[in-house]
């Protein structure tokens, strides 16, 4: 991994971990449900984008 892929895991584990407290304090589990979509999405963003790189060179 590069640094900008390993920089995104970090962030992504922040902002679950952020809802997952969020959402226990509150019990509302609706803040991490809806939080998983979009750092699945970043997630595989940036390692698709990374290997579309490679492939084109």
């Amino acid at each position: 991994m590069n640094k900008y892929q390993e920089r995104t895991v970090y962030i992504s584990i922040v902002a679950l971990a952020f809802f997952l407290v969020l959402s226990l304090i509150t019990h509302n589990w609706g803040f991490f449900l809806w939080s998983i979509l979009p750092v699945f999405i970043v997630l595989m963003s940036t390692f698709f984008t990374n290997r579309d790189k490679k492939e084109n060179r």
